[in-house]
């Protein structure tokens, strides 16, 4: 089989990012400081390119070797409705964990039968809020396929479902983002799967349309991948062998990892699409069976290096023999991640785009809080304040886990493409951050 899409490199910067003739970054064809100009700092933009082009890293190889399929956004990773209608555009569903994320896809161009609902404590409040828009639901525990049972009968409602099974492959990657595991607190364990698959396979209320799995997030290999569909497939046969009728739908969730810092070397997306759809080819045809529809749930590796978030420096302090400081007016209430997982990010002073890294400073935030630093140690032309920093990479998990602490208002997130800007998310005031205060 001729393969027909592009291997493209895993990239930190925006596709489109350019410096124009005064030493700026621009990013979609629109320069930093006019960005800046115009809606202020922190920022978060998003690159229109490089989210399309990030699709169509997952449709086009699919496409060729699985065409039955369905890409699936991991709308935790960053969830506006801009972005949903976007993705739409390009063929995308969307998976959403809250009653919150589930309400901004309906808003979305996203048809709701793309729309799949995860999670493993929904609410019973937002297991009807499902049930009544038709929405999939990712069965995740026992206790959730019996609150189902008592609401589909409750509101004579039927349910679609996918039920979510530990694979019991350990991916290498961060504890906190490891979910395939024997202790994960995500998934049915296989020596429970066909007790909850008998409980509800002759109940015309609830369709069983598959499996689903998941092993993790910012994953470097591809051989977890292949173990996957394998072992999917081998449930796979067991669910359908307790049906008595094919299977529908297998989901092997996303996770690739996507490459932070000139360090990283992850895959590229089309080689672990590629490789995981043909094993799990093999593994269907080789059974004399017909091969499902194919989901997958890539977040992190759609937005990833499609956003930057733009700060300005307000200040520097040097400690002499020690460290020299660079003070930005954002930090740990729009990036969390360094705090939370010592995530490492690649820097720059968009302004200075052409000057070479001469000096090492640590990168702080404003925030009452010794620990909100970016980065402790990071080479970079000479700083000034009124400086435009830029950190890449920021579009996934910063806006979807920013705060208000120290009540500082999240900041705005535009995205941009052929030299014009649209925003997506309206910079908050401080009236909003007293909206539901009550005196």
């Amino acid at each position: 089989m001729t393969m027909t899409f592009v291997n493209k490199p895993i990239t930190i910067e925006p596709t489109s990012l350019t410096t124009n003739p005064d030493g700026h970054y621009a990013i979609g064809g629109v320069s930093v400081t006019e960005l800046v100009h115009q809606y202020g700092s922190p920022l978060y933009v998003m690159d229109d390119a490089t989210l399309r082009s990030n699709c169509q890293s997952y449709t086009n190889p699919l496409q060729t070797v699985y065409p039955n399929h369905l890409v699936v956004y991991a709308g935790k990773a960053c969830l506006t409705v801009g972005l949903l209608n976007l993705l739409s555009e390009e063929g995308l569903g969307v998976d959403v964990v809250s009653a919150g994320e589930l309400y901004t896809a309906l808003k979305s161009n996203i048809p709701q039968p793309n729309i799949l609902f995860h999670g493993n404590n929904k609410s019973r409040e937002e297991l009807e809020m499902a049930l009544k828009h038709s929405i999939r639901i990712i069965v995740d525990n026992e206790q959730e396929l019996d609150s189902l049972i008592e609401l589909t009968q409750a509101y004579q409602l039927r349910a679609r479902i996918m039920l979510r099974t530990k694979p019991e492959i350990e991916a290498h990657t961060h504890d906190y983002i490891k979910t395939g595991q024997i202790d994960s607190k995500f998934g049915i364990e296989k020596s429970d799967l066909l007790r909850c698959v008998r409980k509800v396979k002759d109940n015309p209320l609830i369709h069983i349309l598959g499996l689903h799995s998941h092993i993790g997030s910012q994953i470097f290999d591809i051989e977890p991948y292949i173990d996957l569909a394998t072992i999917m497939a081998e449930h796979t046969v067991r669910l359908s062998e307790e049906l008595g009728r094919p299977i529908e739908e297998i989901n092997l969730g996303g996770g690739i990892g996507i490459k932070y810092t000139h360090s990283d070397d992850p895959p590229l997306v089309s080689d672990v699409i590629v490789a995981m759809a043909k094993q799990l080819v093999h593994e269907f045809t080789s059974r004399g069976m017909k091969l499902p529809k194919l989901i997958v749930e890539p977040g992190r590796s759609i937005v990833g290096n499609a956003g930057v978030t733009l700060y300005t420096v307000g200040g520097i302090k040097e400690i002499p023999g020690v460290k020299t400081y660079l003070f930005i007016d954002g930090g740990m209430s729009d990036n969390i991640r360094p705090m939370l997982y010592q995530s490492q990010y690649t820097f720059d002073i968009a302004t200075k785009a052409k000057q070479p890294a001469i000096q090492t400073y640590a990168i702080a935030g404003k925030f009452c809080e010794s620990g909100d630093v970016l980065t402790h140690n990071v080479s970079l032309p000479h700083a000034e304040v009124g400086d435009i920093m830029i950190v890449f990479d920021t579009g996934a998990y910063n806006y979807s886990m920013s705060s208000n602490y120290n009540r500082a208002p999240r900041p705005a997130m535009v995205t941009v493409s052929n030299g014009k800007s649209h925003v997506w998310v309206k910079r908050e005031t401080l009236d909003d951050l007293i909206r539901n205060d009550c005196y």
